[in-house]
């Protein structure tokens, strides 16, 4: 059988079969979507006492999703780890080149290209458009994510923005959309691995009326899957963690979408802005 990892990643085999599966199958699917890079450690015994189901509900779970099992499963988490990590029997160091710097930076560039030319332009327009009509941003995300949630709502308010990130440390981030109006927008950071609290405010914030949007690696990501809008943000790196140039370019092509368009109100923030930096005696440089 041909190396799932090479012909297709795991992660979208599980995302392609999840809303298919029977509930204890998908339970293991979410802690898989989760935990990816650390799945490859553990047993089958290990990971059905994690997930609450049985070893032969583990295995069935891999036959669902196209593999002959867990084994097989696992051996393709392992080759997609050792992939990302650039790692293997017949690895050769000299592979990402003498200059390692060069082959990050040529990575990030493949994903801004990427993602430019597959964004839906009249999608990331409405996104725009609801940005700047709601009464509050709220911007959310887990892990490095909720990083880019930070810069997210530091760069909107920048444009006259009523922006603000929402915290991680609740002990559930709906306990956050009590306050949460209809004419508010929540938007959410989503890279792998996908966490459950971002899909639970993007159903909270749904329930409460409020728009949602979602930008994330992949289309069918579980929290996009579930927003009123998405984008889809290539994050792929040399390592199995996330690179964030792409979306950092998404972000602050959105402010500017909203400032270009709406020029009286970002001027206003602006001049508001400045004269805060130049009367606060905490102000010592024009880091902004």
């Amino acid at each position: 059988m041909p190396n799932q990892a090479s012909t297709t990643d795991v992660r979208d085999r599980i995302l392609e079969h999840v809303d298919d599966l029977p509930p204890q199958q998908r339970s293991i699917a979410d802690y898989l979507l989760e935990h990816l890079d650390t799945v490859p450690f553990l047993s089958v015994l290990e990971l059905a006492r994690r997930c609450g189901v049985s070893e032969a509900t583990i295995v069935r779970f891999g036959q669902r999703i196209g593999f002959t099992g867990f084994a097989e499963l696992k051996m393709a988490l392992v080759d997609l780890l050792q992939s990302r990590l650039g790692v293997g029997e017949d690895h050769d160091p000299g592979d990402l080149g003498e200059d390692l710097l060069e082959s990050v930076a040529t990575q990030e560039g493949r994903n801004i290209r990427l993602t430019v030319e597959n964004i839906d332009r009249e999608v990331f327009a409405a996104i725009a458009e609801l940005i700047f009509s709601a009464d509050h941003v709220y911007t959310f995300g887990m892990g490095i994510s909720a990083t880019l949630a930070e810069l997210a709502a530091y760069t909107l308010v920048q444009v006259g923005v009523a922006a603000h990130p929402m915290s991680t440390g609740f002990s559930s981030p709906r306990e956050q959309l009590v306050t949460l109006k209809k004419s508010d927008l929540v938007l959410v950071f989503s890279l792998p691995p996908y966490s459950r609290q971002s899909l639970e405010l993007v159903d909270g914030a749904a329930e409460a009326g409020a728009a949602t949007v979602v930008l994330s690696d992949r289309l069918i990501a579980p929290p996009a899957r579930r927003a009123e809008l998405s984008l889809a943000v290539k994050s792929d790196n040399l390592t199995f963690t996330n690179a964030v140039a792409a979306m950092t370019v998404v972000i602050n092509a959105l402010a500017t979408a909203v400032a270009t368009r709406h020029p009286d109100e970002a001027i206003d923030a602006f001049a508001k802005i400045s004269r805060v930096l130049n009367t606060d005696p905490d102000v010592l440089s024009g880091d902004n």
